[in-house]
């Protein structure tokens, strides 16, 4: 009876596992932590319960067919689960190669069987082990089925380890710029929202994946409403600006108050970009100055105690040390900006 719920217990931990497993990984570190860590833990139940029941199986027998000494059938029963447990550990974490790879024939398969490792590897412990709670079914049915799938997991389980080195010496990589290239795209296509969009207009990026962003940018119907919410409640209205820069708004009246509403966040982030050695640096004023300028001239005398505001703020020292970028190409840039500033306002 205490096999039966040995069993039953591995069986629960292989199907949460399973389902665990299969659900695509999160991004973020922090996300990536908490996924380890529940990955370890539903392991750490799985090899533990799985355990305990070979450990019942053989007090009982079940592995008598193995030799009839003692020392020699553990050595051996230890092997087999050891093995398989290696298996289902090295799976857990889904190295998907074909994923980054560009793989072919046999090692693209290889790479998709490994990816659902977790889902048919424990199958070939759990099977014959549920014959020796079942001895009638064993060797009426199934005389050396189980022998045949305890073997066969066992060394598939040693040898998933090594995959990488078959899959990576038979794989064709993809060029990095084509990857990029191909998960921009992608995204533009997914995306549907504005602000996602305009991440992807930044000059950084290669003129193809820009005219794309750009031309589904366009096509939104609400566009103006859109680009106005990211103004008005959005911590980064500086794509908005980089986008105005280069494509002129219908109804540049409804823009005003959105642009005042903006001014805090772009002044709070120019001190601490300045005065912080954890950022890199003051924000390019440009932008802002040529759509002020270029869209909104007739409403400058609204917007330039902002910019008076602005300038006062980029006269905080800077840091003398930054983490993630240089000090020196940081504060060229800050004088740029001030010269930028200073003459918008004697031409205003």
């Amino acid at each position: 009876m205490f096999g039966y719920l040995l069993f039953v217990l591995t069986v629960l931990v292989y199907i949460v596992l399973s389902l665990f497993v299969l659900q695509p990984a999160p991004s973020g570190s922090d996300q990536n932590y908490g996924w380890a860590s529940s990955a370890l833990v539903l392991l750490t139940a799985y090899g533990v319960c799985s355990l305990l029941l070979t450990i019942n199986i053989t007090v009982k027998g079940g592995f008598n067919w193995i030799s009839d000494a003692t020392l020699k059938r553990n050595v051996v029963v230890a092997i087999l689960w050891l093995g398989m447990v290696v298996g289902v550990v090295y799976c857990t974490f889904k190295p998907e190669y074909h994923k980054f790879y560009q793989l072919t024939g046999f090692v693209r398969l290889l790479s998709l069987v490994i990816s659902y490792g977790v889902t048919w590897l424990p199958l070939l412990m759990l099977i014959p082990y549920y014959l020796f709670l079942k001895p009638e079914w064993r060797d009426t049915l199934f005389p050396n089925l189980f022998k045949i799938l305890l073997v066969f997991a066992s060394v598939v389980g040693f040898l998933l380890p090594i995959a990488p080195k078959i899959i990576l010496e038979s794989y064709k990589k993809f060029d990095e710029r084509e990857l990029a290239f191909n998960e921009a795209m992608n995204n533009i296509k997914k995306y549907k929202a504005v602000m996602s969009l305009l991440y992807y207009t930044s000059k950084s990026y290669d003129e193809q994946i820009r005219s794309a962003a750009l031309a589904k940018i366009k096509a939104n119907k609400h566009l103006e409403d859109e680009l106005i919410h990211i103004l008005e409640w959005s911590n980064n209205p500086y794509s908005v600006f980089e986008f105005l820069d280069e494509n002129k708004v219908e109804h540049p009246e409804r823009f005003i108050e959105p642009i005042l509403k903006s001014f805090p966040t772009m002044t709070a982030d120019m001190k601490e970009g300045i005065e912080s050695a954890y950022k890199t640096g003051a924000f390019d004023v440009g932008p802002l100055l040529r759509v002020l300028e270029g869209q909104f001239n007739d409403s400058i005398a609204v917007f330039k105690p902002h910019i008076l505001k602005l300038q006062e703020v980029m006269e905080t020292p800077p840091a003398k040390n930054r983490e993630y970028n240089d000090p020196k190409k940081s504060n060229e840039e800050l004088y740029k900006y001030r010269e930028e500033v200073k003459n918008w306002l004697a031409r205003h």
